[in-house]
């Protein structure tokens, strides 16, 4: 009763947050998106660059980097297609980060033994999770337009775990631990930034002419701003819901539980 609560709260919360998200996605950065694919062409990285810091709601880069390396691979129309097949993306992944939130909230509310979960305390549930997923990479990986030239992909996901993984842990032991070791949460989120993020020397639009270039960095800053407020409100978003989703029917399967002999 309890597992399948939480998951029918998961999907709920990610597909509302998923959709809200894609009309965010819609109004902001696909516009800045489809003016960076205009200059794609003009020259040939040596890897299209993958949006890893964007967080995985960006799906729609996908079709860009399908498209450069096999033409004849499929890929969604542009339009219609393609924004209904990315906001299928966004919601999917929305359902993955939710089921996490919805869960990670619930034994937070089960270890304190009070009522905990609410819209407003779920909102700093999604904030933490923004900085995790989101916040802490692109302090290393900022994101990145269709055809940038970037490191090899392997590399940055390497790095975009380890960032990650030390956001949660990072964050972690500040919130939770007391005492003297939860200071030990900072060492923790400079880890990555130690380890340095994966460049490559002549930025991210080496190989394209000085104009096209010119025109590319224009886009690059407004595209993390795009970016940057999407990924905000899915995370706030999947945040406020999913402390009102167990607070209002993940917690009474909590209290059958704990009557339970």
């Amino acid at each position: 009763m309890l597992f399948r609560r939480i998951v029918l709260c998961a999907l709920l919360v990610g597909a509302l947050a998923g959709l809200l998200v894609s009309a965010v996605q819609h109004w902001q950065a696909i516009p800045l998106i489809a003016a960076a694919e205009v200059f794609e062409g003009s020259t040939d990285p040596a890897e299209p660059a993958t949006p890893l810091a964007a967080t995985a709601h960006d799906h729609d880069h996908s079709h860009d980097d399908a498209h450069a390396h096999d033409a004849a691979e499929w890929a969604p129309e542009d339009g219609t297609e393609r924004h209904v097949w990315t906001a299928i993306a966004n919601v999917l992944t929305a359902i993955g980060f939710g089921l996490v939130l919805v869960a990670a909230i619930t034994i937070w509310e089960h270890l304190r033994g009070r009522p905990l979960a609410s819209a407003r305390t779920g909102l700093v549930w999604g904030a933490a999770g923004w900085i995790c997923v989101f916040g802490l990479p692109t302090l290393g990986l900022p994101p990145e337009l269709p055809g940038s030239v970037a490191a090899p992909l392997g590399d940055r996901q390497a790095w975009w775990l380890l960032a990650a993984a030390s956001g949660a842990a990072g964050l972690g032991l500040l919130a939770f631990v007391r005492g003297p070791l939860r200071w030990a949460g900072l060492a923790v989120l400079a880890l990555p930034f130690a380890v340095g993020a994966p460049h490559l020397a002549g930025g991210p639009f080496a190989g394209y002419d000085i104009g096209i270039a010119q025109q590319m960095e224009a886009l690059a800053g407004p595209f993390a701003i795009a970016t940057t407020i999407a990924t905000a409100v899915q995370w706030l978003a999947l945040g406020g819901l999913s402390g009102w989703a167990v607070a209002r029917w993940v917690r009474p399967a909590l209290a059958d539980l704990a009557t339970i002999p």
